[in-house]
This record gives C-alpha cells, structure tokens and sequence, in this order.
C-alpha cells in the first residue's frame, strides 16, 4: 500500500501545476487518518468561497466523471500521457462544453448520480486549461479543492505533494503524546498514555526516564503537521523508530490502495480513537494489519525487547512531506521485579487470522479470517424483549473495529406475516459512512430467512429486529411557492433507513434534481416552461417503502 523508500521517490518535479490560480495553502493532506479511511489527496483551500476557476494540473482527456450526494461529490478525472490520472473533487459545475455533455447524460440515464467513463477523443485539455468551478459538493465540510494524483495502470493514490507542486512549508510535525504498549492484544490492555513537552529541539516526556515493568513495549505516538499561512492540523508523513542507535522501525505515506484504505483502523489504534479521539499512530503491526507500509529491523513487528536494568535510548523521528523534521527523545527501563499491568480473566478470545463464531437459539454471529485486527475477549448479551421483534443483543462494542462484513442472525420471536417479509430492519445507530457528510441511520435492512432477519454487519454493538413500514418524508421548502423563486426544494428523509431511490417528473417526464444531503433542487430551466405543471417526485428507502408527492404550481 505504501512505499517504505524514506524519500526516495522517482516522481516527476515538474509536470503538473497548481490547478488553482491563488497559492496553495491546506486544509488537509495526503494520508491524514480519517474515520475508516485515509485521506487520499491535498485539500486546497479556496479563501473560504465557491466557485474558484479550476484549471487542468496538466495536459491530457477527461477520463471518468462521477456525480454524488456523498464522498467526492462531483468529480472530474483527467488521464495524462505520463501514465497518471489527476482527480479534482468536491466541484460545483464543469467548464459549459462538458457540463452539458453531463446534463444531457443524466438526461439519457434518468439518473442524477452517475459515473460514466469518457473516451480519449471527446474532451482533450490543455495544461491550464479551465475545466471546473471548486465547490463542497458530496461530502464536503466547506469550500475546498480535493485534488488527488493516480497511477493511471494501478489506480493506486499517489502523493500529491511528492510531485513538486508549489507548496510552502518549513513547519517540522509536531507530536503530543506518547503510548506504550506491552506484548499481546492492544484491545486487552489499557496504553500507558505519556503527554510530552519540548526540551531544547527535541520534544520528550515529562520524565525522561520511564520505566517499564514489561520487557517488551510498542510505541504509538499522537501528532500533527503544520504548515505557514494555515492553522490546519495536517497528518505526519512519515516516522522512524530508533533504539539505542539502531533503526528498528518506520512507517512513510507515499500511496494508497483503495483496497487496504480501511486499515487505517489497524494503522492507527481504532479503540483508542474511540475512547480519547485522538489518532494514535503506530510504530509496530498488529497481527490483522495487512498495509505494507511499515519497514520492521527486527522480527518483531516493531516491538522493542528491553534488557533488564539496562537504560535504553529512544529517539523517534517525525517527518513532513516537505523534508521538516522533530524530534522525541527518553529512555526505557526495564525493571523486571515491578509486576507488570494485570489482565483481567477472558472467558472466550476470538483470535485475529482465523474465523470466529457465536451460535445460541437465538443469535447467529459470524466474522472472516480478515475481520478482526488483533485479538479480541468476546463478550456479548442477549436480552429477550417482547417489543421488538427479536432479543436486544450487545456483541462488544462499537470501539472495536472490523475490516469485513460480517454476518449477523437473529431469531424471530414471533410469527412474521408474509407482507412484512420485505420490511425487516436490524435497529443500530450507523455512523456516517466512510466519507464524511453522509447522513448517518437509525437502521439498517436486513432480509428473511426461515424465521430469521440476516443481514451483513460491519461494526460490533447493539442490535435488534423490528420491522420498518413507514415511508419517506417528502417536504416542500416554503419558497417553492414565492412566484419569484428560480428553484424549487425538497427535503426528503427516512425515519429508520436511508432514501433508496428518488424520482421527479414534470407532466410525465423525468427531471434533474440535484442532491445535497437531503436537500433536493431543480433550477428552472428550458424543461420546464411558463404555465401551470404537474410534478410528481417518488421516494423510496430501503425496504422498498415508497412515498409519492404530488405538486401542483404555476411557473
């Protein structure tokens, strides 16, 4: 997934330029822990406003465009003949030539979010040539430009700021904390948490003297990275691990695959996340972390094995993509009379590597070989419940993270009518998804199966059955009826699930509304003509519960 090379990249300096026309200052960068992801490109910042001009990073055809309510909302590729894709994300409109094209596709389709492919011949740019305005479409928090530089062949993420792009910045990282580990499970013990302070150019803990009563310890360190003319927290580019002068560790973002993108929660400690939200970042691997991100010295994934009564020297190395660099320096002790942290008895450890499963009358719980990233002490409770439609179970907790979809049963504890087969749901509070701005769920869709409600799962927590038959709500924004407005809105929500699918016809033919969020808008245009019309939108969630508005009005 990543290069280990410290700074040895052969990327071309001199190929691609600033795809705005005002200095780049960020609001985030390449390889920044996000929630179930890293950040796979340069945020640049747009003076806090839309519509920047957005011009071409260098010559070569538009590739794909993709249109979302989520993630990279509206997004623009463009494939170069060097052999990478260069990607402009979060955008309001396309230059007019292509922004049709788009409109008239969406059109065709009857579809307003798509993802289409493009052929060499039909949109060429040039260097510099205008194709976007920036925006916060998707899942944007606020104006910005999400740029990203591919490798066309593999589709793998590069770092964008390794390719010479003009950015300033001689702020070195600078780290907060510090977190121990001692040898087995990190979800079966509790770190040692070390704030540190700076001494002289180096930064350190508040005695620089720790000692340990475990031979063995990880380290995992909680820091930032800055830069001129931005008060962004940005994420550290790489770290090297040292003991007693001899590299023993190290870790360098250079570039992601979107496949192992969700192992940021193995990369950085997810449960400690969860608990203090604060990015721990790790010096070691955990047995279920499969990013080749690390370079390990020794054969022990980045643990240091201490010797006894011996005073050991510790550095840590952080580094930007800029080439700055900090600095924490202390040393470890290990006192082998000193009783180490007691654990606390296990009745059942699931172990990561291997499948594992929780069967009773009436729960069926099942993870892969890849879902869990270390082990783990299973605890789940099954309370019976004449409410719902099936026990409340608790299994672990959502501080505990999986990588892969997971199975999940639960009997039915009582008769199912056959009209209700369709409208099952397992009642747990879903997070926004991996992006941020979608819209976190009350539930989820599960489906039947001989007196169970099954459906795949990607977190542990709290769940229960009950059957969902309301569907969405349609509201129409109060300006639809001011006979000056240049648009018209509707906010559309679902009480359990999320919108499935949402449909508008004016006098009988499909219309484009534009999603953000939950917000839905038509801007008048040729379509829809002087005179009264019937608009009629439908809109489905996830149980197929389908709600129909009917709007009568006077253009």
């Amino acid at each position: 997934m990543f290069s280990s090379g410290m700074f040895a990249q052969p990327f071309p300096k001199d190929y691609f330029r600033n795809p705005l026309d005002i200095p780049i200052l960020l609001a985030g960068n390449f390889g920044e822990c996000r929630p179930n992801h890293f950040h796979t490109g340069l945020d640049f910042k747009t003076n806090e406003r839309e519509n920047l001009r957005v011009s071409a990073a260098a010559e070569g055809f538009v590739s794909r465009i993709s249109i979302s309510h989520s993630g990279y909302g509206n997004a623009l590729y463009i494939q170069h003949p060097n052999g990478y894709t260069t990607v402009y994300a979060h955008l309001n409109d396309f230059f007019p030539a292509l922004q049709q094209y788009v409109v008239a596709k969406q059109y065709e389709l009857e579809r307003w979010n798509i993802d289409i492919q493009l052929k060499e011949d039909e949109f060429p740019v040039t260097s510099g040539q205008f194709i976007a305005f920036s925006g916060t479409t998707g899942g944007s928090t606020g104006p910005h430009l999400h740029f990203e530089i591919r490798d066309t062949r593999s589709e793998h993420v590069l770092n964008a700021a390794l390719f010479g792009l003009p950015i300033k910045d001689t702020k070195p990282p600078v780290p907060y904390k510090l977190a121990l580990y001692q040898a087995g499970s990190i979800y079966q013990q509790e770190p040692r948490i070390l704030p540190l302070k700076k001494s002289g150019t180096s930064y350190t803990t508040s005695t620089p003297l720790i000692k340990t009563p475990s031979q063995q310890v990880r380290l995992a360190v909680f820091a930032d990275d800055f830069m001129e003319g931005s008060p962004n927290k940005l994420g550290v580019h790489a770290m090297k691990l040292f003991m007693d002068g001899n590299q023993m560790a190290s870790w360098q973002l250079d570039e992601i695959d979107f496949d192992l993108n969700r192992y940021v929660n193995a990369f950085a400690d997810f449960r400690l996340k969860s608990l203090q939200k604060d990015w721990f970042q790790t010096l070691f691997r955990i047995p279920g972390n499969h990013l080749n991100s690390y370079t390990f010295l020794n054969e022990r994934n980045g643990a240091l094995e201490l010797t006894a009564a011996k005073l050991h020297n510790v550095k840590i190395e952080l580094w930007d993509v800029m080439g700055n660099r900090s600095e924490i320096a202390f040393q470890l002790q290990w006192n082998p009379e000193a009783q180490p942290p007691s654990s606390s008895a296990c009745a059942e450890i699931w172990t990561a590597g291997k499948s594992n499963s929780v069967q009773t009358p009436n729960l069926s719980f099942s993870v892969g070989e890849k879902a869990l990233y270390d082990d783990l002490c299973f605890k789940f409770t099954e309370t019976p419940s004449t409410v719902h439609w099936s026990s409340v179970v608790q299994i672990m907790g959502t501080e505990y993270p999986l990588q892969t979809y997971s199975e999940l049963r639960l009997k039915l504890n009582k008769l199912l009518p056959f009209e209700l087969r369709t409208k099952l749901v397992f009642v747990h509070h879903i997070r926004a998804a991996s992006l941020p701005g979608n819209n976190p769920q009350t539930a989820m869709a599960a489906r039947f199966d001989k007196g169970w409600a099954v459906a795949d799962v990607r977190t542990f927590g709290n769940y229960y059955v009950t059957v969902d038959t309301i569907p969405p709500q349609i509201i129409p924004h109060k300006n639809n009826n001011n006979a000056s407005s240049s648009k018209l809105q509707f906010t559309v929500t679902d009480k359990l699930t999320s919108v499935k699918d949402f449909r508008a016809e004016l006098d009988g033919k499909w219309l484009r509304f534009v999603r953000t969020g939950n917000t839905y808008t038509y801007v008048f245009d040729q379509r829809c003509a002087k005179g009264k019309h019937v608009l009629t939108i439908k809109a489905r969630d996830e149980n197929d519960n389908e709600s129909v508005f009917v709007y009568n009005f006077t253009r």
